[in-house]
C-alpha cells in the first residue's frame, strides 16, 4: 500500500498538536463587596503616584533603580530575550565554509597502488531543516513563553519591592504620627501638673494630686521614648531597601497622607489580566504545551535540504582547474530506529511538567481572588471603624475637656482627670494607627490587583 503524504503528515499534526490544556478558573461576575473604587485613579506602572507622596516617589524609584534582586530578574529576562533569538536562528539555512589539507599514508600490504596521496578541498556547505513536525516553532513558542514569564516576574518582583517600601514607610510615618500626639498630649500633661501644684500650693487640694499628675506626665515621657526604637529599625529597614548605609541614613519627619487616594476599578475577569505573576504562570503553561509539541516531533524523521560547492585536489597545481570543482544538491533525512524508551520518556515528563505549571497557575488565580476580596473586606470594616473612632474621639476630647474644667473648679478629683485624658490619649493614637492600616490596606489591595501593569498584548 502505497502512503500519500496527507496520510503521511495527519498522524505527526494530530501528534503534535494533541496536549494539556490549561484551564483559567472561572471568575464570578462581581466581588462578593462592593468595590471601594474609583474609575478616576492612575492606571501606569507608576501606581504610587496617586498617594501624592514626592518622599515616598522618589524612595520607590531609587530602589527600584538599585536593589540587587530586580536587577538579577532583569539579566534573566535579558536572558530569555536572547534564548529567542537562538530559537529563531533556526528558521534560517545554515552556512558552513569548509576546507581542508590532508596526506594519507596507505598500506602497502592492500591494493592502494600509491603509498600516499594529498588532498586539498574549500567549500561552502548550506543546509536547511524542513519544520515539517514543528520541532522548530514548538522551540520558538516555548522560548517566547518563557521570555513573557520572565518579564512579568521583573514585573511581579517590582511590584513586591515597591509595596513593600510604601509598607515601611507608611508604618514610620505612623510612628511620627503618634509620636505627635503623644508630644501634645505631653503639652496638656504639664499644664496639668501645673494646674495641680497650684492647688496644693493653695491648699485646694492634697499631694496627692500633684504626685498622680506628675506620674502621668513621666508615662507619657516615656511613651515617646519608647517609640524610638521602631522608628529606627523603620529607617533602617528602609536604607537596606535603598541599598543605603543604615547609619548615614535619615528620613525627615513627617505627617501621614491626609485622604486615601483612588483605586483603579477593576471588574472580576479583568484580575487575571492585570497581575503580572498569574501571567507569567499562564506563559509557563504556553511554555509546557509547546515543549510537549517539541518531544512529540522526535518520533518523526528530521528531514533536511542541503547543497554543497568546492574545489578539491591532490595537487596545489591544479587547484583553480575546472575539472577540480566539485557540488552536491539533495535531500536528506534521519530518524533514530531504537533509542530505548527515551522520546516516550521526554512526553512523560513534558506533560508532568505541563500538569505541574498548570496547577501552579491554577492556585495562582485563585489566590489573586482571595486576596482581592479579603483586602476589599477588610478595608470596608476600616471604613466603618473609622467613623466609629471619630465618634469616640470627639466624645473623649469633650470628656477630657469637662473633666479639667469640673477639676478646676474643684467639683471632683483628679481620677476623673486622669481616666479622661487616658481615654482621649488613647482614641487620638487610635485614629492614627487606624488610619495608617487603611494606608497599608490599600497598598496592599493595589498589589493585589497587580498595580498598574498592563500585560502585553
Amino acid at each position: 500500500m502505497k502512503l500519500s503524504p496527507a496520510m503521511v503528515l495527519l498522524p505527526a499534526l494530530v501528534l503534535f498538536n494533541l496536549s494539556l490544556h490549561a484551564e483559567t478558573p472561572t471568575p464570578p461576575t462581581n466581588w462578593k463587596s462592593s468595590q471601594p473604587m474609583s474609575q478616576a485613579a492612575a492606571t501606569s506602572d507608576n501606581w504610587w503616584l496617586v498617594f501624592n507622596d514626592a518622599h515616598l516617589t522618589q524612595m520607590i524609584t531609587e530602589a527600584r533603580s538599585t536593589y540587587p534582586g530586580l536587577k538579577a530578574t532583569l539579566a534573566r529576562v535579558d536572558q530569555a530575550k536572547a534564548a529567542v533569538t537562538m530559537a529563531r536562528s533556526s528558521w534560517f539555512p545554515r552556512l558552513d565554509a569548509t576546507g581542508g589539507a590532508i596526506r594519507d599514508r596507505f598500506s602497502q600490504t592492500t591494493s592502494f597502488s600509491l603509498p600516499s596521496s594529498n588532498t586539498f578541498d574549500t567549500g561552502l556547505e548550506l543546509s536547511y531543516e524542513l519544520d515539517i513536525w514543528g520541532r522548530i516553532r514548538g522551540g520558538v513558542k516555548a522560548a517566547q513563553a518563557t521570555e513573557d514569564s520572565a518579564s512579568a516576574d521583573a514585573h511581579t518582583l517590582g511590584l513586591l519591592l515597591s509595596s513593600e517600601v510604601a509598607r515601611v514607610y507608611f508604618a514610620l510615618r505612623s510612628v511620627d504620627e503618634e509620636k505627635q500626639v503623644l508630644s501634645d498630649t505631653l503639652k496638656l500633661r504639664q499644664e496639668a501638673l501645673d494646674m495641680a501644684t497650684a492647688r496644693v500650693e493653695a491648699g485646694a487640694t492634697n499631694e496627692l494630686d500633684r504626685v498622680r499628675a506628675e506620674a502621668e506626665l513621666a508615662g507619657t515621657e516615656a511613651e515617646i521614648a519608647a517609640l524610638t526604637g521602631p522608628r529606627a529599625e523603620l529607617e533602617n529597614t528602609l536604607a537596606l531597601s535603598l541599598g543605603r548605609m543604615a547609619s548615614s541614613y535619615r528620613v525627615p519627619v513627617n505627617r501621614l497622607p491626609v485622604a486615601l487616594p483612588s483605586i483603579p476599578k477593576v471588574l472580576p475577569s479583568e484580575l487575571v489580566q492585570r497581575r503580572p505573576d498569574v501571567a507569567s504562570a499562564m506563559k509557563q503553561v504556553e511554555a509546557a504545551q509547546a515543549r510537549i509539541g517539541v518531544a512529540k516531533a522526535a518520533f518523526f524523521p528530521k528531514v533536511t535540504l542541503g547543497a554543497g560547492l568546492g574545489v578539491a585536489t591532490a595537487n596545489t597545481s591544479d587547484y583553480f582547474e575546472k575539472d577540480s570543482k566539485e557540488w552536491s544538491v539533495g535531500l536528506r533525512f534521519s530518524m533514530p530506529l531504537f533509542v530505548g524508551n527515551q522520546r516516550k520518556a521526554a512526553v512523560a515528563s513534558a506533560k508532568a511538567a505541563l500538569q505541574e505549571v498548570t496547577g501552579s497557575y491554577e492556585e495562582k488565580v485563585l489566590t489573586a481572588f482571595k486576596e482581592v476580596e479579603t483586602l476589599m473586606a477588610t478595608l470596608f470594616a476600616q471604613e466603618a471603624q473609622l467613623k466609629a473612632q471619630k465618634r469616640l474621639q470627639a466624645a473623649a476630647d469633650s470628656a477630657s475637656k469637662l473633666a479639667r474644667q469640673r477639676y478646676a473648679e474643684g467639683v471632683t478629683t483628679y481620677l476623673e482627670v486622669i481616666e479622661a485624658d487616658r481615654t482621649a490619649l488613647s482614641s487620638r493614637r487610635g485614629m492614627v494607627q487606624l488610619h495608617s492600616q487603611q494606608l497599608l490596606t490599600t497598598v496592599q489591595l493595589i498589589k493585589a490587583l497587580g498595580g498598574g501593569w498592563k500585560a502585553a498584548k
